[in-house]
């Protein structure tokens, strides 16, 4: 998460490589900040197949609906958040191996935990109003003095926090994994005066780390379909009380993710050409299998027969394709951005922030084109006929063009920005890089 990159040293300006504990992760970086930007396209997509899904009464729906829509959506959200998770419990570990816990906790709670409390609440204020308008059409400030007064609920949308709720996870993971740490320590004190205990306990957990992050990631696998299977499509997100499958979903890459920095070995493996040839062959393979399942699985239903060995059947292609596009998206991203690149970094800083606020722009947009295409506007105003894929890339570019122009001279070098990201310092390079 932001921060933790602050930690991790660059290569020196001779051109060697630094030190073991001070390399930095170039492609890491630059898959955390593109998985985040993603989620732009990811809720901007909803309201082209929110209808034809069954979920209008959730997301409100644009009257153009789309089958491409809907699998660029489903390919996005098999593998976005784990990979995030697996990268949150990555640079935990590389940030808890150089840094006092204590430092760790506070650094946590300020770009984690504060800005979770800040934007939450402005989120909890502005995010149902704009909902209302793409229901109703309807928007005024009497809208959102009803909110203040009883608020419009948003249902599995993240609760109050609507999609921050990523940032409650990740404080409920850290403070997992500082318990799972400090039971290993206490093992630690307890198998040190029990030698032979210890040893074989040791072998064991050897055993079960090299099987774990071995280029074959069957233990992965197993687990996610596991949790998959008792998540039973709730992904639904309140604050209290937990959806407990959804949270160890999560958690479960957030943890594989943390013993990665152990074996980083393996991200060395994922990047040759081979392995990555095999691991997105394999991923897209799986890939496709689930999606045809879900087709078998809508045909079975509609007439009206039990499918629920379809979903068992499909758990497990989705769940293979979540954790293999994860590694894949390791794996590619670091070869492909092994060389620094100072455009790919501003990038990063920023995708915390477009984050932050993409929801209500990105949502607020499609509504609006989808009440100007209805009133026969856009038509009129342009002189052609807008589909869903226009109006969706339309809504995308204004929402990523916003984010990045507020980024630049609104946040990067304010409180906000030191905030997310840590203080940032205008220099000519940073001018010229961003200009």
């Amino acid at each position: 998460m932001a921060g933790s990159w602050e930690l991790i040293k660059g290569p020196s300006e001779d051109g060697s490589s630094p030190p073991e504990g001070l390399y930095r992760y170039h492609g890491l970086d630059g898959l955390r900040g593109f998985a985040m930007l993603l989620g732009i396209a990811l809720h901007g997509s909803l309201p082209y197949f929110s209808r034809m899904s069954g979920f209008e009464h959730f997301w409100p729906a644009d009257d153009d609906q789309s089958i491409l829509i809907a699998i660029l959506f489903d390919f996005i959200h098999t593998w976005r958040m784990p990979t995030f998770f697996l990268l949150a419990g990555f640079f935990a570990h590389l940030v808890l191996s150089r840094r006092p816990t204590r430092t760790f906790v506070l650094d946590r709670l300020k770009r984690i935990g504060l800005p979770l409390v800040l934007f939450g609440a402005i989120m909890a204020v502005v995010v149902p109003p704009i909902w209302i308008y793409g229901w109703t059409g309807n928007i005024s400030l009497d809208i959102f003095k009803d909110v203040l007064a009883d608020r419009q609920d948003l249902d599995s949308s993240g609760d109050l926090v609507a999609h921050l709720w990523f940032l409650y996870y990740l404080l409920i993971m850290y403070g997992a994994l500082l318990a799972i740490r400090s039971l290993a320590a206490v093992w630690r004190r307890w198998a040190a005066n029990r030698p032979s205990v210890g040893r074989g306990l040791s072998i064991l957990v050897s055993w079960l780390a090299d099987a774990a992050y071995s280029r074959v990631p069957v233990l992965l696998v197993l687990g996610v379909v596991l949790l998959l299977v008792l998540r039973d499509g709730n992904e639904s997100k309140p604050l209290w009380p937990l959806n407990v499958p959804d949270v160890l979903y999560g958690m479960i890459f957030f943890l594989y993710g943390h013993g990665l920095y152990a074996k980083r070995d393996l991200i060395e493996k994922l990047k040759g050409t081979t392995n990555l040839g095999v691991l997105w062959g394999v991923a897209t393979a799986m890939y496709l299998v689930h999606l045809w399942l879900l087709g078998a699985i809508d045909d079975v239903s509609n007439r009206g027969e039990a499918s629920d060995g379809l979903w068992a059947i499909e758990s497990v292609f989705y769940g293979a394709s979540a954790v293999l596009f994860s590694l894949g998206f390791v794996g590619l991203f670091e070869r492909v951005l092994a060389i620094p690149r100072a455009w790919v970094r501003w990038l990063a800083d920023s995708s915390y922030w477009i984050y932050i606020i993409h929801l209500p722009v990105v949502a607020f947009m499609t509504f609006y084109l989808a009440h100007l295409d209805r009133q026969g506007w856009l038509k009129y105003l342009t002189g052609i006929g807008w589909s869903g894929e226009m109006k969706f890339l339309v809504s995308c570019l204004v929402t990523g063009v916003l984010g990045v122009v507020t980024y630049r001279y609104l946040v990067r070098y304010t409180p906000i920005g030191t905030l997310l990201n840590g203080k940032r310092t205008k220099t000519l390079t940073s001018q010229r890089t961003v200009l």
